[in-house]
């Protein structure tokens, strides 16, 4: 297999491969609160990404873990993953794999670096989780403590991310296909 093929083959096999475990982080997380607090689940679905269930008791607290769990467990989980990286690894798959794997839970914390700013604003999208955890953190404290602290994590998972030389290898496997295509282009003139 030539080396376009096999790049796009691990590109494409490693981002789907990743969204669909990014979901199912993201409804494990609510599902771990759901469970926690008692509720009985009457619906669990990563295809149709959400969780469902009745009964329960929250507390303020477990509310807001309700909500922010979607979007930390799978961070957590990729974090992880990003310290455990093997940069000299030469295989495309796996560094296609970890690129996605990285990149997906940290830029989704930019909806929680933005939605704070849109939610003082009056326009926050009512079913987001962002959304429904400041309806209870804005009772405490300012929005925009959440959209610091979640900057501050993307910044620090970006770091995270370039120190460990997944962006790096990320950009070494385009520029071998950049090479290949090149030669290539050449030897059929």
């Amino acid at each position: 297999m030539n080396k376009k093929n096999k790049l796009t083959l691990c590109t494409v096999v490693s981002a789907i491969l990743v969204v669909v475990l990014y979901i199912l982080f993201h409804e494990t997380g609510h599902l771990i609160v759901m469970l926690s607090a008692g509720e009985v689940i009457d619906d669990f679905s990563i295809l149709g990404a959400h969780v469902s269930g009745h009964g329960g008791e929250y507390t303020f607290v477990s509310n807001l873990w309700l909500n922010a769990n979607g979007a930390v467990l799978p961070l957590i989980v990729s974090l992880v993953y990003l310290l455990f990286y093997k940069k000299d690894r030469n295989n495309t798959f796996y560094r296609m794999f970890s690129f996605f794997t990285g990149l997906v839970p940290i830029s989704s914390l930019l909806a929680w670096v933005i939605i704070p700013f849109v939610y003082l604003n009056g326009t926050a999208p009512p079913s987001d989780d962002c959304t429904k955890f400041l309806m209870s953190f804005s009772q405490i404290a300012n929005p925009l403590f959440v959209s610091a602290a979640a900057l501050v994590i993307v910044v620090l998972g970006s770091i995270l991310f370039i120190k460990k030389g997944v962006l790096r290898n990320y950009i070494y496997e385009l520029q071998a296909l950049k090479k290949e295509v090149t030669v290539n282009s050449d030897l059929s003139q």
